[in-house]
Order: structure tokens, then C-alpha cells, then sequence
């Protein structure tokens, strides 16, 4: 008996485990509120396109992206700037989010999976131990939509995690400190001005905590605006109103985008599988934690999920057979992000002040801008020693330091002390670790 496979909400790595677990002959349907034409945020974003060659999908048309560019990053008083090293890589892009999502959409429909637009998920269907099913509203009318397995890709923000018992051990809620709040917009240039490199970040900027970006395109001017924590109109305001101080060719009309979308940025939950359940993308925090960025992960998570699930025939999602999902993402990514979240932890709680000084006091330089990718295998005591030795002047921050980077020492061994075969009393002491860690 093949599975009968819901997925709440058209995310990335739903539609990635989707489109396998299709191919496998498995019934698979989408519930999702938006339509085909709206889905998408209005903007490009980076991404691997060797994400669609490890999963045996065809890559998207070539109109729908653009090469990635070199990156320049400023403190708050843009007394400093970092230009990160690059090496042009054909195989890394600005995608665009829209292409992107209706590119998934249509081979996913090609595979058979079937899509219920216009369904907004309330939350899911449980029995004692098991997720059987979700609780969907299309116009006046509440179904609940019963399911042998419910692929959680309904965002951070998703009712059916968000209304999960406890007893199932999943994580409900983020703090507001966790997301990552950013207005995006194109705006049109009145001059044929580049700015060198052409991708700038601004820490800090206006000193909210968080980070700007200005990137100058050809007819265009791509503005992020983003804080750590809820972000006010005024503070928009006054970061494009500084931004046109620096950019006096930017103009008022806004070609795409205009929006405000939010982001988690926290390592990925502790366990995101439960029986009849998996959470993937957003709903399971996969993002790096830094930057926000996470559609690699999708494609990733997207995969192992699909090997993992594709192979029960017999309806039985438990989680045990689901764990060997967690097992391969978490420690070919997710375990690797844990760091960086503790680098945001820190950034997230200091003042602009602070940013300035560990700039131009060459604390934070491009090497570890460029750690942000999950490289922290160079890292050394010696390292720590510099680093802590040039915070003297402010030793207020070493303390600060400190706890945030709490629990690092534990990193090596949480991926060879995760269980292979899920155990609980072996999982429960691994959750131990990493809550620590």
C-alpha cells in the first residue's frame, strides 16, 4: 500500500520531497492559501543551481537568473569596508522567487502531485500519538484533509506545528528575536551609476540592529532593508532615506517588490519528526541563521526526506522510519549552523557602537564574514586568543562574548554522537546535547 502524503503549504522542500515522493507512486496533494500567480516573494535570491542536479531535476530556464556578484560590507559609521574574496561560480545564481516557485509547482504536477489552492491550513489532525491528517478552510468551509504522513512546509509561522501537543515533542514557537524582519524593493535608478563592488551590506545601518543591503544593477536599484525583531515604517523610512544620501540616483518609483517578509534565523529545531509528521524549510528553522538564506538547505532537506519516506510502502510514518530524514540533514547541514547562529546571538545584542569597534578594531574581518557559509574548521586557540586580546578596550563584550558562544565545545561531538537508528532513550540524550550545544 503506497502512502497518502499531504503537505501543508507550497515551501520549497515540500515541493522537493513532493516531486519524489510522487515519482515513487505515492499519493501526494498541496494545500496551500495562495494561488499559482501569487506565490513567491517578488525578488531574486541566491541559491545553488546544483541544488536541481543532486535531486535528478532539470534547472530552470536560463532567463530566470543571474549570475551572483562579489559583496562589500560597512559598519555602522562606514569607517570600513570589507570585500569579501570571490570566485565567479556558474553554478551559484540570484534566482528569481517567483520562476522559482512555479518552476517546482509545474514539475511536481508533471510527477502527479495534485495542488488545492486557496486552502488555508489552520492546523493539523491528531490522534494520541500521531498526526493524522490536517484542518484546512476553503471559503466558508472547514475539512480536515486525513493523511498517513503531513509534510509541514507552511513557514515559520505554521498552524500545523504551531498547534502541535507537546507530547510530540516538536518546538511551537520562535522568539521574536529569532526572525529576521526585511523590507525588499527595486527601485528605478535616474542615472546609469555602479557602485564597486556592486553588492554592498550596511551593519547596523541607522543603528537598528540588523543589516541594509544596496545592490546597483543595470536599470535598477535593489534595496533590502532588514532588522532583527519586529520593523517599523519609520525606520524603513529613515534607512532609505540615508540610503539616497549615498545613492542620489535612486529614485522613487518601485519597479517590484515593496514588501515586508520575515525570516527565521535559528539553528534548526532540536527534532522536527514525529509519527505521520516531518516539518522542512521554514517550519523547521533551516536557514542560516546569519544571513537568512536557505533555499539550499530546501533542496537538501528535500532530498533526504524524499529518500527516507519514498521507501514505505506500507502507510507506517512513524518516527522511527522518519529519523534517518533528520539524521542525514542535520549532520550534512544543520549541525554545521549552529555557530552562526551563535555569531547572530551575539551581533543581535550589541549597539552600533560596538559593531564600529569590532571593525575598525579588526575583530570581525573578511575571514569571518566568509565563515558564514558553516567553515569554522580553522577556527583555533590561538584564534580565540587574538580575538579576545584586540576586545580588551571594550572587555565589557568579552563576558558578552562569552555566553554567547556558550556550548560551542560540544559542536564536535554532536554530529558523531546523533543516533543512526532512532532510539528514544538515545535521541532523548542527543536533544540534550544539542540544546546545549
Amino acid at each position: 500500500m503506497m502512502g497518502n502524503i499531504v503537505i501543508a503549504g507550497a515551501g520549497h522542500g515540500g515541493l522537493v520531497a513532493g516531486w519524489h515522493l510522487a515519482r515513487a507512486g505515492h499519493t501526494v496533494s498541496v494545500y496551500e492559501r495562495g494561488t499559482y500567480e501569487t506565490l513567491g516573494h517578488d525578488w531574486d535570491d541566491c541559491m545553488g543551481l546544483r541544488g536541481f542536479d543532486l535531486n535528478g531535476m532539470p534547472r530552470p530556464p536560463k532567463d530566470c537568473y543571474h549570475p551572483f556578484i562579489q559583496m562589500a560590507y560597512k559598519n555602522p559609521r562606514k569607517t570600513v569596508t570589507l570585500v569579501t574574496p570571490f570566485h565567479e561560480n556558474p553554478n551559484f545564481c540570484f534566482m528569481d522567487r517567483k520562476a522559482l516557485i512555479r518552476w517546482l509547482i509545474d514539475l511536481c504536477k508533471e510527477a502527479g502531485v495534485v495542488f488545492h489552492f486557496g486552502h488555508e491550513v489552520l492546523g493539523p489532525v491528531c490522534g494520541y500519538d500521531r498526526v493524522m491528517g490536517i484542518r484546512v478552510r476553503n471559503g466558508e468551509t472547514v475539512s480536515d484533509i486525513p493523511a498517513d504522513l503531513v509534510i509541514d512546509a507552511a513557514g515559520h509561522y505554521s498552524p500545523v506545528r504551531r498547534n502541535l501537543p507537546a507530547r510530540f515533542g516538536i518546538r511551537n514557537t520562535l522568539e521574536e528575536t529569532d526572525v529576521f524582519h526585511c523590507y525588499r524593493a527595486y527601485y528605478n535608478k535616474t542615472a546609469e551609476k555602479f557602485t564597486d563592488p556592486k553588492y554592498t551590506v550596511f551593519f547596523y545601518h541607522c543603528s537598528k540592529p540588523g543589516m541594509d543591503w544596496v545592490i546597483t544593477e543595470d536599470g535598477y536599484i535593489d534595496v533590502l532593508i532588514g532588522k532583527f525583531g519586529p520593523l517599523s515604517k519609520q525606520e524603513i523610512d529613515a534607512s532609505l532615506a540615508a540610503i539616497r544620501e549615498d545613492y542620489p540616483y535612486m529614485g522613487d518609483e518601485i519597479l517590484r517588490g515593496g514588501t515586508v517578509a520575515s525570516i527565521p534565523l535559528i539553528r534548526t529545531l532540536p527534532r522536527f519528526v514525529a509519527n505521520g509528521y516531518a516539518a522542512i524549510g521554514d517550519a523547521a528553522g533551516m536557514t542560516v541563521p546569519l544571513n537568512g538564506c536557505g533555499i539550499d538547505l530546501c533542496f537538501w532537506a528535500g532530498k533526504f526526506l524524499g529518500l527516507a519516506a519514498m521507501g514505505i510502502k506500507d502507510g507506517d510514518f512513524s518516527a522511527e522510519r522518519l529519523w534517518i530524514y533528520q539524521y542525514r540533514y542535520c549532520v550534512r547541514e544543520g549541525n554545521k549552523l549552529i555557530p552562526i547562529e551563535k555569531l547572530k546571538n551575539l551581533m543581535s545584542n550589541i549597539s552600533a557602537e560596538n559593531v564600529d569597534f569590532l571593525l575598525e578594531q579588526e575583530i570581525l574581518t573578511e575571514q569571518e564574514i566568509a565563515m558564514s557559509d558553516g567553515s569554522f574548521g580553522h577556527v583555533n586557540i590561538r584564534y580565540l586568543f587574538d580575538k579576545m586580546r584586540r576586545l580588551l578596550p571594550q572587555a565589557y563584550l568579552i563576558p558578552r562574548t562569552v555566553r554567547a558562544m556558550r556550548g560551542i565545545s560540544h559542536l564536535p561531538t554532536l554530529s558523531r554522537r546523533m543516533p543512526y537508528y532512532y532510539d528514544p532513550a538515545r535521541v532523548s540524550r542527543w536533544l540534550a546535547i544539542y540544546n546545549k550545544t
